[in-house]
């Protein structure tokens, strides 16, 4: 549910265009953390045995970290290239295709 709220708030962001939109899914934004940190998080721990959760968790938080600077290079060089409707699309259109793999892979 989280990525779709994802999803929908970065298409927001592409195609609105009075700044009080833009509060509006700020303020939404927050649905999207309250769906998703607290259960990434608790899966982790789920399939984790006890003594490495941990080192997961760690791994987990270092791995966003390094994903995020490629994934922030991509959405500058779309919204420089593009403009922001495309770098706020593609976006939008990747988190539906993560939620399409985690139904499929049934994660």
């Amino acid at each position: 549910m989280g990525l779709f709220i994802f999803a929908a708030i970065y298409f927001g962001f592409g195609v609105v265009n009075h700044v009080i939109w833009i509060w509006v899914l700020f303020a939404l934004y927050g649905l999207y953390y309250a769906f998703t940190e607290g259960v990434q998080k608790a899966y982790i721990s789920d399939i984790v045995p006890e003594g490495q959760r941990g080192v997961a968790m760690g791994t987990f938080n270092a791995l966003t970290g390094i994903a995020a600077l490629p994934a922030s290079l991509i959405a500058g060089f779309l919204w420089e290239s593009f403009g922001p409707t495309v770098a706020f699309g593609t976006s939008s259109v990747i988190a539906l295709l993560a939620v399409l793999l985690i139904i499929l892979l049934k994660v």
